[in-house]
């Protein structure tokens, strides 16, 4: 997506009357040097310690809510701004960071012993060669159990419905009478308990299993980048027949306890050993069970943390900057919560913190930050102008202002900055004969415009 094109022809063209267009585009980390020149530009009337609170809306002149109707396409564009503004209580850093390139085995059991359920024992698979073109790596008899049950259902009801429960990998029913089959042999010749293995002798293939009961098996994963080597994300999942770990960005009201909830996710990532996080978000929703349903569950993302100030936690995966041609990847942590504890834990990007380029940083007023919004918000990412949406109508529905830290790639380097930012974040209402009426991004953590906190420069975001 060639985002800094679009905003060049946007400028020529997007704006209506009552939007002035800018007298330059604002792009992404202009002049990264003088950025952090000027950060560290901090005035000596305000003398603060890092360590002392800082009360940031008389600082920077911002409001507690922010408020404000725009239009641009022709009407074919609203903005509604109705938000809370969140401000940190201390001074906003710039850290240099680089991305993790090797987790140890010790790293790892931690990771494990935080997450696992009680008593929990690691396992390995039985290993059964029947020939040389055919083995088996067994599980426990009761283990199928559920897998078998999943496709005699679909079998016996086919035609009412049954067929849904295998419409993601294309299989007719023959198909599945066949791998029901081929699981019925597998399932014969597993044991009754699959085999224990030692601490000590778990390898580094990014992949440990463990049981309580021989029933269900509890995994973690770690995911790596194959180009560059780093670790894409570590992942825990309770029990592997169900994925709590895919999330579908809808607010779905339950009844669990929130707070019961809330004081699981805390007390496992505090556990952890991946430093200080904070929680910034959480919402009800309902995860897919094993041809089972849905499960009720909350939701929970954490930011890294300074202090009060953390990462601005959104729907985006990375900033990308063209002109220095890499991307830096958002270090995110979910942890989702049932009726019954913890039931995943994907942990995104993690990185470490390499060294303090600023304890402090000279941050624009909030009027210079609304003059560029104002000016921006209409043309970053719209793409009701490029000749194919011009039935299209859309409002851009932003709930919250979030002065926080994004990670951007570092000039002439693979690793990143966090650096201060505002984030203006909500969901998105289309009205368009193409996709009928639908909301998109209904967890509000769209990040429709990302603004750097100290030249103005507009931050990048992809994967929204």
């Amino acid at each position: 997506m060639k985002r800094m094109m679009i905003l060049c022809l946007s400028l020529l063209c997007l704006l209506s009357a009552c939007q002035p267009t800018p007298e330059q585009p604002f792009v992404i980390q202009n002049e990264q040097e003088k950025m952090l020149e000027t950060a560290k530009r901090v005035e000596e009337s305000k003398p603060e310690p890092a360590a002392e609170p800082v009360d940031f809306y008389e600082r920077l002149g911002a409001p507690r809510t922010f408020q404000k109707q725009l239009s641009g396409t022709g009407g074919r564009l609203m903005v509604d701004v109705d938000a809370q503004v969140i401000l940190p209580e201390n001074e906003l850093p710039i850290i240099r960071v680089e991305p993790e390139r090797a987790l140890t085995k010790a790293w790892l059991l931690q990771f494990a012993d935080a997450v696992l359920p009680a008593g929990a024992e690691f396992v390995t698979p039985q290993v059964l060669e029947v020939n040389e073109e055919k083995t088996y790596y067994l599980r426990s008899k009761a283990w199928y159990v559920p897998t078998i049950q999943l496709m005699q259902c679909a079998i016996d009801h086919w035609d009412e419905g049954g067929s849904a429960l295998f419409d993601n990998d294309d299989s007719t029913k023959a198909d599945v009478e066949k791998r029901l089959a081929e699981t019925l042999t597998e399932q014969s010749l597993a044991p009754e308990k699959m085999p224990r293995i030692a601490r000590e002798d778990l390898g580094m293939l990014g992949w440990w299993q463990a049981t309580v009961d021989d029933a269900t098996l509890s995994s973690i994963y770690v995911f790596s980048n194959p180009w560059d080597g780093t670790v894409d994300r570590i992942e825990y999942i309770r029990n592997d027949h169900d994925n709590p770990n895919v999330i579908y960005k809808n607010r779905i009201p339950n009844d669990l306890d929130y707070r019961t909830a809330e004081a699981a996710a805390v007390a496992l990532v505090n556990k952890l050993p991946i430093g200080d996080f904070a929680l910034s978000v959480a919402w009800p929703e309902k995860y897919d069970l094993y041809g089972n349903g849905t499960e009720p569950c909350w939701r929970f993302f954490f930011g890294r943390a300074y202090g009060s100030a953390r990462e601005t936690i959104t729907n985006a995966e990375c900033t990308r900057d063209e002109g220095y041609n890499h991307q830096r990847d958002y270090e995110k942590l979910l942890v989702t919560v049932d009726k019954d504890g913890v039931a995943g834990v994907r942990y995104d990007a993690p990185y470490t913190m390499m060294e303090t380029l600023a304890e402090k940083t000279n941050l624009m007023p909030f009027s210079k930050i609304e003059e560029i919004f104002d000016k921006m918000i209409l043309i970053y990412d719209n793409n009701l102008n490029d000749g194919t949406r011009d039935k299209t109508y859309m409002t851009y529905h932003i709930q919250r202002v979030e002065l926080g830290l994004v990670n951007i790639p570092e000039k002439n380097s693979e690793n990143g900055l966090l650096v201060p930012a505002w984030t203006f974040l909500g969901y998105a209402h289309v009205e368009s004969p193409y996709d009928g009426v639908v909301d998109w991004a209904t967890n509000g953590l769209k990040p429709f415009l990302t603004i750097n906190a100290v030249d103005g420069s507009i931050i990048n975001r992809e994967g929204d």
